[in-house]
């Protein structure tokens, strides 16, 4: 009887030392699978200014700078850009009955960056710039394929490109040119990329 119950307690012993063992194991092999994940890049502050260059000939007629802040690598939404106006457009009616409707006129950019292995970082940026064409002295006459276009009939204009780059810090350059097709003014798109220094 005692060598039996001296047995079923040696049996207890082993089963609860190969337990604790195993357990002791199990946090050794999760670390080694934690150690084996890609590690995840740290997020780089960036100043990117984005410049509309409006050319007629060898003229500079406009310059219009925008600065948007992107996070490279980081998760999340993009950085986004909105500087407009939203300007009534007559729709129906007359006198004391017309009706308007707004349109959103202005540029709009998102972007977002991932850094490269050679340091320089890939910059995407939806570019939008949309404006009105007016009545200025010194604008020429507006035609499309025949048709003039009066102040009686608000035309827009609307830009849009995809830019996609790869910069390194302190680097301009020139991503996009564009013909106005009515005007035949040239508008330049440049990008400039600046590393925020923590």
């Amino acid at each position: 009887m005692r060598k039996r119950i001296l047995c079923i307690l040696f049996c207890l012993g082993f089963l609860a030392a190969t337990s604790i063992i195993r357990a002791q194991g199990e946090p050794k092999h999760d670390a080694a699978a934690r150690r084996e994940e890609p590690p995840t890049k740290a997020v780089t502050s960036l100043r990117v200014q984005v410049v509309f260059m409006e050319f007629d000939g060898d003229k500079k007629v406009s310059n219009l700078p925008y600065t948007l802040l992107v996070n490279a690598d980081e998760k999340g939404p993009r950085a986004a850009l909105r500087m407009g106006l939203r300007v009534p457009i007559q729709t129906s009616g007359g006198g004391e009955n017309k009706q308007f409707t707004y349109l959103d006129i202005g540029t709009n950019l998102d972007g977002s960056a991932t850094k490269t292995e050679d340091g320089r970082y890939s910059l995407q940026l939806n570019v939008e710039r949309s404006s009105i064409y007016g009545s200025a002295p010194d604008q020429k006459a507006s035609a499309y394929e025949g048709t003039h276009l009066s102040d009686a009939t608000p035309v827009v204009l609307q830009f849009r490109s995809q830019v996609n780059l790869v910069l390194r810090d302190s680097q301009t350059m020139l991503s996009t040119v564009s013909t106005d097709p009515l005007t035949g003014r040239v508008l330049k798109v440049e990008v400039t990329l600046n590393v925020l220094k923590p």
